[in-house]
């Protein structure tokens, strides 16, 4: 580099350092970013039908893998550790299931500020990518009070909340078309990519109608991904 280069580079810089000051005292002050108006209001009954598919180590789609996934709203208004309001999601994926059974539950809540929590989202995540599995915890999967352009500590990988995870949103809304109740529909969403401590992970959700669009857990070195794409939402 020249030094006639050198110079230009460091000029360049001290402006830099004092444009936060300039723009504090003048007229053009950041704005707070304003919180996304949401609300995931579910009702019993209501089931969700899913493409899913694996995606192996090297990132590449497995359409021998592709089979359906149900996930139904059993109950709302619930309670559990802390949080009211709480929908129980009766799940039927067998991808990447470690157990036997036919369907296991998961709980979401939305706490009174808006953000929106998942019971054990890490949990499960790190029994997927064989990492050491941390307790189960309400996660913070989509802190809508926050605004665009923020990132929010999601949950920890591990006991001592050492290992954070984070979320933020991608982009500042996107559409996406399924069937509700037969008749194709687009609608309005909002992108969310959770990534830390070796998990990577995305979800795509909607309050109009409420439903969770898209999610997309990325595969690891030595570990399988899978994509679930909404095809159907059912409503009584």
């Amino acid at each position: 580099m020249t030094l006639n280069a050198r110079a230009a580079r460091r000029a360049a810089l001290f402006c830099l350092c004092f444009l936060p000051c300039a723009c504090r005292q003048g007229d053009d002050a950041p704005v707070a970013p304003e919180p996304i108006p949401f609300h995931l209001a579910f009702s019993p009954g209501y089931t969700y039908q899913y493409d899913a598919l694996l995606i192996d180590e090297f990132g590449y789609y497995l359409p021998s893998t592709r089979t359906r996934a149900t996930q139904r709203i059993t109950q709302t208004g619930g309670t559990r550790d802390g949080f009211d309001g709480v929908s129980t999601v009766l799940d039927s994926t067998a991808l990447l299931r470690d157990t036997t059974a036919v369907a296991q539950e998961f709980f979401l809540a939305q706490s009174p500020e808006g953000d929106l929590y998942r019971f054990g989202l890490l949990a499960e995540i790190a029994r997927i990518v064989r990492l050491p599995v941390p307790p189960k915890r309400w996660d913070r999967m989509a802190a809508f009070s926050l605004g665009y352009g923020q990132s929010w500590v999601v949950g920890y990988l591990d006991a001592e909340q050492k290992i954070s995870v984070y979320g933020s949103f991608v982009g500042t809304g996107e559409m996406f078309s399924a069937r509700v109740n037969g008749v194709q529909n687009v609608f309005s969403c909002y992108r969310v990519h959770i990534t830390g401590g070796g998990v990577a992970y995305s979800f795509w959700v909607s309050d109009a109608p409420p439903a969770f669009l898209m999610y997309v857990l990325e595969p690891g070195d030595t570990t399988k991904g899978a994509e679930f794409t909404l095809t159907d939402v059912l409503m009584p």
